[in-house]
C-alpha cells in the first residue's frame, strides 16, 4: 500500500465531479475518511453512504450543459466561487466506448465541455486531476514487430473510439490551462478498474455467467481474447489521491497494475475464485465491436516513481479478490 497519506496532512476543500459513479463513490468515501471537506457534483441528487450519513455538500448538475440561457450552465462557476476548492477531481464523463453509439455528439459534449468548464472556472492555481483512460493510446503499437511493448505516458495517442478521442481532447484542455498558469492539472490514465459496487463490465458479466445454469462460459471474441490490465479500486483511489496531493513535474500518469491479462485468464481467475469450472465458449470476432482496443499494455513505472505501491500488483490477483468478495 502506498504511503501517500499522513494524519498530519492539512484538511483540504476538495470538489469531486461524477461523485456518484463507481470510482467517484469510492474516492468520496476515502477522502471523507481522511477528514477532508467535500463538495460533490453528479447528475444524481443524493450523495450518502449505506448508513444514510451525509458525505458532502452535494449538487445535482449536468456539467455538459451548453445552453447559456439555462441557469445550470453557470452553476459550476457559482459553486467554485462559493466554495473555492483547493483540489478538484474531475471524474464526470459519458463512458460509452462503442463508436457506433446512437449519440456520439452527446458523448463529445458531455466529456469535452465538462472538462473545459472545470478548467475554466476552477480557482486560480487550483490542482485539477482528470480521470482519463489508457484507451487514448489505441492499438497502433501492437501492429509492429514488438507486440509485448508497453505504452509509456508520452507515446503517441491514436484513439479508435469517440470516447477515446474525447478523453485525449480532455487531456489537451487540462494541459492547455496548465500551460497558461490558470490551473495545476494532471491526467490519470485509468484502465479497467474493478471492485465492490461494480455494476457492469466483463468481471460482473463473468460472475453472473459462471453462476448460471449454462454449462458453458460464453466469452466475446476468439481464443484467448483481448489483453488488458485490471486495476483494483483501492489502488486506483490511492493513485488518484496521491496525484492530487503531490506537485508532480510530469502531468500524465498511467494508473495500471504490473501486467495485462487475456479474457481467458480473467475467466480462469473468476472461476477459481468461485470454485466453479466451465469450458469457455468463444462467440467469435463478430461478437466484438469496432473501436475496442484489443491489446493494452501500459507501464506504471512513472506512477511508482512518485511512491505508488499497489496492494494488488497483478491483474489476476485483482480479479480473484473482486470475485471472491463479490456479494
Amino acid at each position: 500500500m502506498s504511503g501517500s497519506f499522513r494524519e498530519d496532512d492539512r484538511r483540504m476543500k476538495i470538489l469531486i465531479t461524477g461523485a456518484t459513479g463507481f470510482i467517484g463513490r469510492h474516492l468520496t468515501l476515502k477522502l471523507k475518511l481522511l477528514g477532508h471537506e467535500l463538495i460533490t457534483i453528479s447528475r444524481r441528487p443524493v450523495m450518502r453512504n449505506k448508513k444514510d450519513v451525509k458525505l458532502s455538500t452535494h449538487y445535482a448538475l449536468d456539467l455538459g450543459e451548453v445552453d447559456r440561457s439555462k441557469d445550470s450552465y453557470y452553476m459550476f462557476e457559482n459553486i467554485c466561487r462559493q466554495h473555492s476548492p483547493d483540489l478538484i477531481f474531475h471524474l464526470a464523463s459519458n463512458a460509452v466506448v462503442k463508436p457506433d453509439d446512437d449519440n456520439p455528439h452527446g458523448i463529445i459534449l458531455d466529456n469535452t465541455i465538462s472538462t473545459q468548464k472545470v478548467a475554466h472556472y476552477a480557482p486560480e492555481g487550483c490542482k485539477v486531476v482528470l480521470a482519463s483512460s489508457v484507451i487514448v493510446y489505441g492499438d497502433w503499437i501492437y501492429n509492429s514487430s514488438t507486440p509485448d511493448r508497453e505504452y509509456k505516458e508520452y507515446a503517441a495517442c491514436k484513439p479508435t473510439s469517440i470516447y477515446g478521442m474525447t478523453k485525449r481532447a480532455s487531456e489537451s484542455i487540462i494541459q492547455s490551462y496548465t500551460n497558461s498558469g490558470k490551473i495545476n492539472g494532471v491526467s490519470a490514465r485509468l484502465c479497467a478498474t474493478v471492485g465492490s459496487g461494480l455494476t457492469h463490465g466483463i468481471v460482473k458479466d463473468f460472475i453472473r455467467k459462471i453462476k448460471s445454469d449454462n454449462p458453458n462460459l460464453e466469452a466475446l471474441g476468439s481464443y484467448p481474447g483481448s489483453t488488458k490490465p485490471f486495476c483494483h479500486i483501492e489502488d486506483a483511489v490511492e493513485a488518484l489521491i496521491m496525484l492530487g496531493m503531490q506537485n508532480t513535474e510530469k502531468k500524465i500518469f498511467n494508473v495500471v497494475p504490473d501486467d495485462s491479462i487475456t479474457v481467458e485468464e480473467v475467466a480462469e481467475a473468476a472461476m477459481a475464485a468461485l470454485e466453479i469450472q466451465k469450458p469457455i465458449k468463444w462467440l467469435g470476432e463478430e461478437a466484438n465491436w469496432k473501436g475496442d482496443n484489443r491489446v493494452i499494455r501500459a507501464s506504471n513505472k512513472l506512477l511508482k516513481s512518485i511512491g505508488w505501491i499497489p496492494k494488488f500488483p497483478k491483474s489476476k490477483d485483482v480479479i480473484f479478490d473482486i470475485v471472491r468478495n463479490a456479494k
